[in-house]
């Protein structure tokens, strides 16, 4: 890390991934194992950031991809290959007719909202505070202490329809579109109320307001990603994380009617360029990897996800340390609480806890966030849980229960 630091800021080339004293240095992966340059040995239950659904170097994308190597990397228009992908998509996704290739999720969202405002005219985007929508300017709205910025993006609560309601019948006229997310993942993790997704999905339509769903990290979920899980249709699905099957790929996918602004022959068609849109290598990558998530798998990955969380839970109340899981199906995060109210988490011992899960081989977020992968293996998962049992257990303070919460400080802070 000290040479790292030499030629990046902090050793690092992305945010997400700097905790103190300092990160890992990964050396190769292989399934749900990671180790690192001292050879160190991790259960990898935070999977690239949600973005390795199959695990690392999975064989049928390996194998795929030393067949396609040798044809070349990325061609200047369309092929077989990304043909079949975007099919495979357009019917995973409820509500699409076309799909349209990026190279991260946050191209995709960048390209909804883009789309969004050309379709309707108008400029004003509605996002949730806390929100994370990747690294582009008008969707960092609500992050970090950012307000909105009039004219171009306005902000409501996640789960607080009324929220949404206000902010319509404020800048109705000008607003293009709703953006969110189906589970709030950034600080901590957050599902949403009974009702809220279909809710938004009417409040929207009742509004004239188009709804653009950033489903790059649930697309997990469901075949059909969060809309079928949570039964709403958006107007926009964005894709990212996982679909590329470990290489970068966005898309978003929508109605005919939609994406038919980008057509070129169109009399004011909006452009969108990229070199790597639909490349090759990602196209071969990310059908395997959406193909080969089958509902029998999200089963059981979802399966294993609610024994882990209880199994942590458990051992939180036998060390004395109120453990707190949040989320749905293979995804959550973990954090040490005040009590059982969500608003109070205890930033300091949920750091302790990710640093020691770290020294006993166990790699989660920094900031607590867990996915599971479809190629961790029963004994892995035990391994993980065994790791993560005896972190709790580092981390429990040798203090009277009614005392040992008192640096507890408030979530709107992370």
């Amino acid at each position: 890390m000290q040479r790292a630091s030499e030629s990046m800021v902090r050793g690092l080339t992305r945010g997400a991934s700097w905790f103190a004293p300092y990160p890992v240095v990964f050396q190769r992966g292989n399934g749900s194992i990671l180790w690192d340059v001292d050879g160190n040995r991790y259960v990898d239950l935070f999977q690239n950031g949600l973005s390795l659904i199959h695990g690392h170097a999975y064989p049928p994308i390996q194998d795929a991809l030393a067949r396609t190597l040798p044809r070349g990397t990325a061609w200047p228009g369309t092929s077989d290959e990304q043909i079949e992908f975007a099919e495979l998509l357009r019917d995973r996704v409820p509500g699409a007719n076309l799909i349209r290739f990026a190279n991260t999720g946050t191209e995709a969202t960048m390209l909804a909202v883009k789309l969004a405002r050309a379709a309707t005219g108008r400029p004003v985007v509605v996002k949730a505070w806390h929100a994370y929508h990747g690294s582009f300017d008008d969707l960092e709205v609500g992050l970090q202490g950012r307000g909105e910025v009039p004219g171009r993006v306005s902000l409501a609560t996640f789960g607080d329809l009324d929220s949404y309601r206000t902010v319509l019948d404020r800048d109705g006229k000008q607003v293009a579109a709703i953006i969110a997310e189906p589970i709030q993942f950034t600080g901590v993790v957050t599902e949403p109320p009974p009702g809220f997704l279909s809710g938004l999905a009417s409040l929207a339509r009742n509004a004239g307001v188009l709804l653009i769903l950033d489903d790059c990290l649930m697309f997990r979920l469901a075949l059909g990603g969060s809309a079928e899980r949570y039964d709403f249709q958006p107007d926009i699905t964005c894709l990212g994380k996982w679909i590329g099957g470990g290489l970068p790929v966005g898309a978003i996918a929508a109605s005919e009617a939609l994406m038919r602004v980008f057509d070129p022959l169109a009399e004011h068609p909006l452009y969108h360029g990229g070199s790597f849109n639909g490349n090759l290598l990602g196209c071969v990558a990310g059908s395997i990897a959406v193909a080969d998530l089958t509902s029998d798998r999200i089963a059981r990955m979802d399966a294993q996800a609610r024994a882990l969380r209880a199994s942590l839970e458990d051992a939180g109340r036998r060390a004395g340390l109120h453990i707190l899981t949040l989320g749905a199906g293979s995804t959550f995060g973990l954090y040490v609480a005040a009590d059982t109210d969500q608003d109070m988490i205890d930033r300091e011992e949920t750091t302790l806890l990710h640093l020691a899960a770290a020294t006993h081989g166990v790699y989660y977020g920094s900031g607590g966030e867990f996915a599971l992968c479809t190629s961790i293996t029963d004994t892995e998962l035990a391994q993980a849980e065994e790791g993560l049992v005896s972190a709790i257990a580092d981390i429990a303070p040798p203090m009277p229960h009614a005392t040992q919460f008192s640096r507890a400080k408030s979530v709107s802070g992370w």
